[in-house]
């Protein structure tokens, strides 16, 4: 086989490789965008999601107090009870919160515990950027 033909394989095969990869990566943002409108709210306005489990105690100690003093859309996900949402969002840790525009799509997301102030700024930045789109 020519240097050529071997070079035109190799391309070949490389291109076929990230094109695999740019289908995974679509195929999951495809499944985080349903599970955004699954859940999402018909406000328009930025929402989190927070995943939880029964047993969590920093959840319940100092998660859901910071989610108390905000003024925005709480959706409480148990993380075990609704694995497959879960799973879409790449949740392996709770508290975890998502941030969702009012577009339906994630603007920030946060492994453990997150302070209200910065879920406040979260969603103002979230909010911002559904109005200037």
């Amino acid at each position: 086989m020519s240097f050529e033909v071997q070079a035109a394989a190799l391309g070949i095969a490389g291109a076929a490789v990230g094109l695999t990869a740019v289908a995974a990566r679509l195929t999951s943002w495809q499944a985080r965008r349903r599970a955004v409108e699954e859940v999402g709210t018909s406000s328009g306005e930025p929402y989190i999601l927070y995943f939880t489990t029964p047993e969590c105690s920093i959840c319940k100690t100092h998660q859901e107090p910071a989610l108390r003093k905000l003024e925005a859309t709480v959706r409480k996900v148990d993380a075990l009870g609704e694995a497959e949402l879960a799973k879409r969002y790449a949740i392996y840790t709770v508290p975890t919160t998502v941030v969702v525009r009012g577009d339906g799509t994630t603007a920030e997301v946060n492994y453990g515990y997150a302070p209200a102030e910065k879920l406040r700024r979260q969603l103002a930045a979230a909010g911002a950027a559904s109005t200037a789109a």
